[in-house]
């Protein structure tokens, strides 16, 4: 619970710095950085710590990818335009702990369908293109596929 709630005040607080900014512009090309830019400030700062967390744990496993690092940082670009934020999103966890299976039955209420689809969602920002980079991003909420990379993603997304 404590984790929720330190997750939710660095939400409300996110502030990108300057060198956030060179991250972003080292690993994403104009295209990428556009949907990255489109989502919110929230979700930028969380994808950034996972890019970071990611990069990092890449290197000492000698596993360091680009394409890792991308869908690291473009992972949740299918929340753009879906009405989460802080407290939505916080709303959403809560209620998905208590009624899981009957939140997702409201699917036709956007943030709820962002909250659940997102990783889908995010195939249409790609262009459904069938690549690694959308295979990362389709499946990060996927525990049920025995992919390395795929399962550092998730690790670092669950970590930030």
């Amino acid at each position: 619970m404590l984790y929720r709630v330190k997750q939710f005040l660095r939400a409300i607080t996110a502030k990108l710095t300057e060198d956030d900014y060179r991250f972003i512009n080292f690993y994403l090309n104009e295209r990428e950085r556009q949907l990255f830019y489109s989502l919110s400030k929230s979700e930028q700062y969380h994808s950034i710590n996972v890019a970071r967390c990611v990069l990092e744990t890449s290197i000492k496993e000698g596993c360091y990818d680009i394409i890792l690092i991308k869908a690291a940082l473009l992972h949740d670009i299918g929340k753009i335009d879906s009405g989460l934020n802080p407290i939505t999103k916080s709303i959403m966890v809560i209620l998905d702990k208590i009624f899981s299976q009957k939140l997702k039955k409201l699917k036709r209420i956007k943030f709820i369908r962002a909250y659940y689809d997102h990783p889908k969602i995010a195939l249409d920002y790609l262009g459904n293109k069938k690549n690694y980079l959308a295979f990362l991003i389709e499946n990060h909420h996927n525990y049920n596929i025995n992919d390395r990379k795929l399962k550092l993603l998730q690790r670092a997304d669950c970590k930030n």
